[in-house]
């Protein structure tokens, strides 16, 4: 591992180097800490948890000549105290080239851009491919995208390969292939199709946000079909429904997302697969149902919700998102009650550079999640300082 930092090192002084020389060179970068204190286990009778985790990006990017853009960031994710000795232990087992890749713009003279390498993708408002900026590791794609853009469409076909397997003929490596577009139909709203195939399953969908007169509206719609495990028939499907109004220094936003789930009286596979989102952003923010469908059993959700938000007062804007949670199929003894969350959040912008967010969650749970179980409750402080 201490050869793969060295190495690593050494690539980026030489990468450095040469940006140096080609004249052309942007540093940034990121230090966030997030403290947590978790006590979701629904047990009264247990403590709760304390973490401190730190995320540290360094960005380098440069243009050597015009047309081309190369660009590296570097990453270390770690908790506090994960290195039991720091004097001993320089292992940094979590540091890695995050994003790593150059593109080049109107290709051969044609409206057809490129990248290639590594780098975070984040399709419409992430709810099948995003880089999931919450976490402390983020996640990011080895591949590449060829875009299209004219006055009416703008559209990436992209391929990703996410598993590369050690056997013969590429049997067991994975790819992520497929269309995201977005088309210039009506002014003042946001409309987009795509199609995204993750080994033999593929999505199909289209998303919709735009807004009149202070009332805003989102929809999303997705079908999913093919095979999982090479032999299942897949017929899935989610939807999303928000409506909002602003108001003078208050919005306001009710929303409906429906996750289906697997009918066992069925020979088709009905549970819909997020694959690649950020459901952080979505289904709560104490993350009971981060991994769909695993994290319902295969009963799919319904999540109902409200969310209110104020304009800053003293600087500080305040957030607040009440969800009621039920399953779409009910399990063996008819119940389909997750429980209800409520997630208030406090945003400050300290200068240009730092901000700070805090966070208070509190889950009630139903009989899918904890027969008999306390209430659990989640708080953060994050800080956030970009250079």
């Amino acid at each position: 591992m201490k050869k793969i930092l060295l190495g690593s090192m050494l690539c980026s002084s030489l990468l450095v180097g040469l940006v140096f020389a080609q004249g052309n060179l942007k540093i940034s970068g990121q230090i966030r800490h997030r403290y947590e204190m978790s006590d979701k286990d629904f047990d009264g009778n247990t403590g709760a948890d304390n973490f401190s985790y730190l995320r540290t990006r360094l960005n380098i990017g440069f243009s050597p000549v015009e047309g081309t853009q190369a660009f590296v960031q570097i990453q270390d994710s770690r908790k506090f105290g994960e290195e039991f000795n720091t004097l001993k232990d320089a292992s940094a087992d979590n540091m890695d080239f995050h994003q790593a890749y150059f593109s080049i713009t109107k290709l051969f003279g044609l409206p057809l851009d490129v990248k290639v390498g590594r780098f975070e993708v984040n399709y419409g408002p992430q709810r099948f491919i995003g880089a999931v900026g919450w976490s402390n590791f983020g996640r990011s794609f080895d591949g590449a995208i060829l875009n299209f853009t004219n006055n009416l469409l703008d559209i990436d076909f992209f391929n990703f390969k996410t598993v590369e397997s050690a056997l013969v003929g590429d049997k067991g490596d994975k790819i992520v292939r497929g269309i995201y577009s977005s088309l210039n139909l009506l002014k003042g709203q946001t409309s987009q199709v795509f199609l995204i195939q993750d080994d033999k399953m593929n999505t199909v969908g289209t998303y919709v946000k735009g807004g009149v007169a202070g009332l805003s509206y989102v929809f999303e719609f997705a079908l999913q079909n093919g095979k999982i495990n090479n032999s299942t028939n897949v017929a899935a499907m989610m939807y999303g429904l928000n409506a909002g109004y602003k108001l003078s220094g208050f919005a306001l936003s009710l929303g409906l997302d429906y996750i289906s789930g697997d009918d066992t009286t069925t020979t088709e596979y009905e549970s819909f697969n997020t694959m690649y989102s950020t459901n952080h952003k979505y289904y709560g923010y104490m993350d009971y149902f981060l991994n769909l469908p695993v994290h319902t059993n295969n009963l799919g959700l319904k999540d109902l919700y409200v969310t209110a938000e104020l304009d800053p007062i003293m600087g500080v804007k305040p957030i607040a998102t009440y969800h009621i949670f039920r399953s779409d199929q009910k399990d063996a003894n008819g119940n389909s009650d997750f429980g209800n969350e409520l997630d208030i959040t406090l945003k400050h912008r300290y200068n240009e550079k730092v901000t700070f967010v805090a966070g208070y969650s509190i889950f009630m749970p139903g009989a899918l999640k904890a027969t008999d179980g306390d209430r659990a409750s989640w708080a953060y402080l994050m800080t956030i300082v970009n250079f």
